[in-house]
C-alpha cells in the first residue's frame, strides 16, 4: 500500500509517498518540501503533484492518506488538515490524522529508560515559547507520559529538574539561547540535544501513520477529524479580551 503524508504545521510544508510493503527496507518513495510561509493554499496542489511524480505513481494508487495534526500555525494547520480530508473524501481512502510533536519523537535516537522531550516553536512574537510534549523510551519506542502544552522553555528546564529521570533526550526545534537556558539542567542531569533542528516532517508523520496502521487498520473519520490546537488563536485571544 502506498501512504501520501502531509506536515504542514510550519513554514516549511513537505509531503511524502511512502511505500508499505518495503516499510522494513526503504520505504520512501519519495519526500519533498517547500518554504510555504503564507503561500501554503497555492503551493501543497503542486507540491503534492510534484512528490507523486517523483515517487513514479499517481493520486489513485495512493491507498491511505495522513496529516499532520499540530500544534503548530493556525493556519498552515488548517490548511493541511482540509487539504488531506479533501483528498481522501474525494478518493474514498482512508485518512489518519497524527499529532505533530508524536512525530518529532520518533525522529530521536533515545536510549532505553530515557525522557525524550518533544518541541516545536509556538508564537513568532514569543520566541522562547514552546510546544512540548514528554515520552519515556522502553523497547526503542517513545511512549508518551505528558500531554501537548505550551510554555515559557526556562518554564520547561524547571519543571525537568523536578522529574526523576537523569537522562533527557530533546528533539525538534530548539529556541535560541537553549545552551543557556539548559544550564542548570545540564548540571543535574545527563543531557541529549539535536546538533541541527529537526523540524516536523512528512517522512516522520509517514512513519507514524504507517506504525499505527500496522499495528490497527483502522481510519480517522474524516468528517470528525480537526487541528490538534493547545493554544487559542489570536482571534479568540482578542474576541475574549473584548468580554
Amino acid at each position: 500500500m502506498l501512504l501520501l503524508a502531509l506536515e504542514t504545521t510550519g513554514e516549511i510544508a513537505s509531503v511524502c509517498v511512502w511505500d508499505g510493503a518495503s516499510a522494513k527496507e526503504q520505504p520512501v518513495r519519495a519526500a519533498l518540501c517547500v518554504h510555504a510561509y503564507q503561500t501554503l493554499t497555492q503551493r501543497l496542489p503542486a507540491l503534492v503533484q510534484a512528490t507523486l511524480h517523483q515517487a513514479g505513481t499517481a493520486l489513485t494508487d495512493i491507498g491511505l492518506f495522513a496529516v499532520s495534526l499540530g500544534p503548530g500555525s493556525f493556519t498552515s494547520v488548517r490548511v493541511g488538515v482540509a487539504f488531506a480530508k479533501g483528498l481522501a473524501m474525494a478518493l474514498d481512502k482512508p485518512l489518519l490524522g497524527v499529532l505533530t510533536l508524536d512525530a518529532v519523537a520518533l525522529t530521536a535516537n533515545a536510549p532505553d529508560g530515557s525522557l525524550l522531550v518533544s518541541v516545536s516553536p509556538s508564537r513568532p512574537t514569543k520566541p522562547t515559547e514552546v510546544y512540548a510534549a514528554l515520552f519515556r523510551v522502553s523497547d526503542s519506542t517513545p511512549h508518551r507520559i505528558v500531554d501537548d502544552f505550551a510554555c515559557d522553555f526556562p518554564t520547561l528546564v524547571h519543571q525537568l529538574q523536578e522529574r526523576p529521570e537523569r537522562h533527557i533526550v530533546f528533539a525538534g526545534v530548539l529556541p535560541a539561547g537553549t545552551p543557556a537556558m539548559l544550564a542548570p539542567l545540564r548540571a543535574a542531569k545527563g543531557i541529549a540535544v539535536p546538533l541541527m533542528a529537526q523540524p516536523p516532517n512528512a517522512v516522520a508523520i509517514a512513519m507514524a501513520a504507517w506504525r499505527r496502521w500496522s499495528e490497527n487498520p483502522h481510519p480517522d473519520d474524516p468528517v470528525h477529524l480537526v487541528p490538534h490546537y493547545v493554544l487559542p488563536s489570536s482571534a479568540e485571544e482578542k474576541r475574549r479580551g473584548a468580554c
